[in-house]
């Protein structure tokens, strides 16, 4: 069962700070990557760390869905780019 532990609100600059009592009991150290999910009208989130291989993979694979990005386009030019930095 969910419950409200605490109330925070978003800065202008669109920032939000977890309260420390949290941060303290989920471990989440300063400078630590937090996913940042949606489902339905709810935020999520979660420690980067966390994520599973699997989990990472949908995430991406919904991303490539809705953007139609091009996959192949992508791979190729990382490997131009990783083969212009060996020179």
């Amino acid at each position: 069962m969910e419950e409200i532990e605490d109330v925070t609100k978003v800065s202008s600059k669109g920032q939000v700070v977890i309260p420390k009592e949290i941060r303290d009991r989920l471990e989440i150290l300063p400078g630590e990557k937090i996913i940042v999910m949606t489902r339905g009208e709810e935020i999520v989130l979660r420690k980067a760390r966390k994520l599973s291989l699997e989990e990472l993979s949908e995430k991406i694979a919904s991303v490539v869905e809705k953007k139609k990005v091009n996959v192949d386009k992508l791979v190729d030019e990382a490997i131009r780019w990783a083969r212009s930095k060996q020179s």
